[in-house]
């Protein structure tokens, strides 16, 4: 069984952006601000269907980050740039299989390339809970 996106976020990091947050497909969930005219800008781009693999949510948003990234129309004007964009994606796997094994699609790999964007893995190994036998004390 190929393992489950549980979560998408893309951030960016901006120094000396003071415009509006801009749209990367959706609006942000989250702007923070910080000192030196740091901003963070997060992104939550999961999937809204439950259960999807990776390569089904990637392949989706591929097509979508070529958009929002496209040189002729940039998210940020050209005087003023991201520091860091980082994509973490959280995955949720069989631990009972023993590995785990995915691939990426080449057009997500290749749309995260050409926006510059580092990809962050979070693997998630559900564990049977061993506390079955024992009665609860509330």
């Amino acid at each position: 069984m190929e393992p489950l996106v549980l979560g998408i976020f893309l951030k960016i990091e901006t120094r000396g952006y003071s415009g509006p947050a801009p749209k990367i497909v959706r609006d942000p969930a989250r702007v923070e601000s910080g000192a030196d005219a740091y901003r963070l800008f997060v992104y939550d781009l999961s999937p809204k269907e439950p259960d999807l693999t990776i390569s089904d949510a990637t392949q989706r948003l591929a097509s979508r980050l070529a958009r929002a990234f496209d040189p002729e129309n940039p998210p940020f004007p050209e005087s003023q740039y991201a520091l860091r964009m980082i994509m973490e994606v959280g995955v949720m796997a069989d631990s009972e299989a023993g590995t785990i094994s995915y691939s990426w699609p080449l057009d997500f790999i290749q749309a995260l390339a050409d926006a510059g964007i580092e990809l962050n893995v979070s693997h998630y190994l559900p564990t049977a809970d061993n506390d079955d036998d024992e009665e609860d004390d509330y």
